[in-house]
């Protein structure tokens, strides 16, 4: 994988997510069943980089609930899958997607930079911002929003990153962050209509708005 260009990876995560995709969303749904949503308060902004390096907070996202996700572009198959869900789920919702920010933070700010960042998130959609930074800024964010991420050496220079198969939710006033278990694309669409309603956002024009009431 390694040896791998960039645009190959991108080819291969995306076949491999639209070959494993149910089984994969299944299993971090068994795995995550029991695990609660998890409230975390912000005492400040996360600061992180983007890939030009220019310096992104999480306040510069006026008015828009952040949905952030945590992986690497190297990650065989988990982070294709789970941002392949993420872009369904704001495409079931239509419109109401207006009001959400997807980011993509790596935690893998070695590899995950500049042009290489930026072609990993626009393989999936061009609406996730890619956000990367020193490995203190990663770890910063990481620890805010109750994320665990560790490398494991597979031999020479080759390694991979265990990390969260979680997603966090940040309203507009950026006071408080909800993290919760990575799901199938509906339930994902149906937490954020929650989150919306629950921040007054008029949902009028939500796709199939019953369904997920």
């Amino acid at each position: 994988m390694g040896r791998m260009t960039l645009g190959l990876r991108i080819a291969a995560f995306r076949r491999a997510a639209a070959c494993a995709a149910v089984l994969l969303v299944m299993g971090m749904i068994l795995a995550g069943a029991r695990a609660e949503e998890q409230h975390f308060a912000l005492g400040g902004p996360l600061v992180l980089t983007d890939a030009d390096g220019k310096t992104v907070t999480s306040d510069d996202f006026s008015g828009k609930w952040l949905l952030i996700y945590f992986g690497y572009s190297h990650c065989a198959d988990q982070c294709p899958t789970a941002l392949s869900a993420i872009v369904e789920a704001l495409d079931e919702i239509g419109p109401a997607a207006d009001k959400i920010q997807p980011l993509f933070v790596t935690v893998d700010p070695e590899r995950d930079r500049g042009p290489a960042l930026r072609e990993f998130v626009a393989a999936f959609d061009k609406r996730i911002v890619g956000l990367t930074g020193s490995q203190e800024q990663v770890a910063a964010a990481a620890k805010t929003l109750g994320i665990k991420y560790e490398k494991v050496l597979e031999g020479g220079d080759d390694y991979v990153i265990d990390h969260s198969t979680t997603l966090s939710a940040i309203g507009p006033d950026r006071r408080e962050a909800l993290t919760f278990a990575m799901a199938e694309p509906y339930a994902i669409a149906a937490k954020l209509i929650a989150l919306l309603d629950r921040g007054g956002v008029a949902l009028g024009n939500v796709n199939n708005l019953g369904a997920y009431r």
